[in-house]
């Protein structure tokens, strides 16, 4: 398979798994194990073979998102880092060789076809995500049993890793923010095995502890960290959003305040007047459009388009949304479409056309956007290919 023969997504790589049924029955109750018996399913990500190469190279010039452990032995980026500043390749590979997993982080930043999944999953579920990259050595455990504070899909890449996981040791979440999340093993129950082949997919719900062994061969696998906002983000959200309209929550705490009991007393009032705003009617408005203000930032700006391909537009001319990115609209004064770190502005009679595009999911003719004149529609089509955020399609 080519690496670039499919467009990665949440239903890729839950198949034949569909994502709805993913959702209902198993997101944050259970954990799934595809066993798909296709060791090449992975490779239009990162190829088996050549990956630990790959990897390394692309990371010869940050070594602070490198980092080794061997069970509670973890060594951090300054160990492998050269008087020029490059990564240590010789000093990872002898570690490596003595047991050590090698951890890289942030694999979405440098790896195109793994970027595009990671954001197909984001506009998906609306969380944000981030790739990390685990290359095991053989007969090695990297860590001991824990437990992550957010949702886990698991890539086998190349070799196979047995996972132990210990369903009746889930953490309650106020636990889990605790920095430490390994769990003694002494006392855990008998796992639940199973091995993961390469092309076979594992989600671990958060809280879940697990550890995972290498065979007689190493092992690489990505890991799709999952992190679903809280409760306590959108209250975070809401009220930061009211704090610039509404000046109880800009009140000032006293002088003394950690000192002083007779101040604490009034502190009380204080919170409660200030926690009150949440009753507005727009708090909850208010604290969804600050958490789509972290999914429009984290949006990878695509391509920009060649000017030549905003040449000879009409009205029969096909275009579809690039893919994946996360976009909204928002109104004001005018109207703005909001991708990536761009913004493209509008007048108010726009607005329909804006969200008709935004939301679109399938390939459109110029002509389709609502509320517009040819001329405004051709202008607008335009503008939005050069920026990146349509794609210019041919009728075949």
């Amino acid at each position: 398979m080519g690496r670039s023969a499919i467009e990665p997504s949440l239903a890729w790589l839950l198949a034949p798994i569909t994502v709805e049924a993913f959702l209902d029955k198993i997101w944050a109750a259970t954990h799934l194990h595809v066993d798909r018996h296709s060791a090449g399913y992975f490779d239009s990500l990162l190829p088996g073979p050549s990956a630990l190469d790959e990897l390394l190279e692309l990371y010869r010039l940050e070594p602070s998102a490198v980092r080794l452990m061997r069970e509670k032995d973890k060594r951090g980026s300054d160990s492998y880092r050269l008087v020029d500043g490059n990564l240590d390749l010789v000093g990872i590979r002898n570690d490596f060789a003595d047991g050590f997993t090698i951890v890289v982080d942030g694999v979405e930043r440098y790896v195109r076809a793994i970027a595009s999944l990671a954001h197909s999953i984001e506009v998906e579920l609306n969380f944000p995500t981030q790739v990390n990259a685990y290359i095991t050595p053989p007969g090695s455990r990297g860590l001991v049993p824990h437990y992550d504070d957010h949702d886990v899909l698991i890539l086998q890449i190349q070799g196979s890793k047995i996972w132990h996981l210990y369903d009746a040791t889930e953490m309650p979440p106020h636990e889990m923010q605790r920095r430490d999340k390994a769990v003694p093993a002494d006392g855990l129950p008998p796992p639940t095995d199973l091995r993961l082949q390469v092309g076979d997919l594992l989600y671990v719900p958060r809280g879940l502890v697990h550890a995972a062994d290498t065979d007689a061969e190493p092992s690489i696998h990505l890991t799709v960290g999952i992190h679903a906002p809280t409760a306590l983000t959108l209250a975070i959200g809401a009220l930061y959003s009211l704090s610039f309209h509404d000046d109880r929550l800009n009140a000032q705490l006293p002088p003394r305040h950690l000192d002083d009991p007779a101040v604490h007393a009034k502190l009380g009032a204080l919170l409660r007047d200030a926690v009150r705003t949440v009753e507005d009617p727009g708090a909850i408005a208010q604290g969804l459009d600050a958490l789509a203000d972290v999914l429009v930032r984290r949006g990878r700006c695509p391509p920009v388009g060649k000017i030549s391909n905003a040449a000879g537009i009409d009205g029969q001319t096909l275009v579809r949304k690039y893919q994946p990115l996360y976009s909204r609209v928002k109104a004001a004064n005018g109207v703005a479409l909001q991708f990536a770190t761009l913004s493209i502005d509008a007048g108010p009679n726009h607005k329909a056309a804006m969200l008709f595009i935004s939301n679109s999911t399938e390939p459109f003719r110029v002509r389709d956007l609502p509320e517009l004149g040819a001329k405004q529609q051709i202008e607008l089509v335009r503008s939005l290919i050069v920026s990146g955020f349509l794609v210019r399609l041919s009728d075949g």
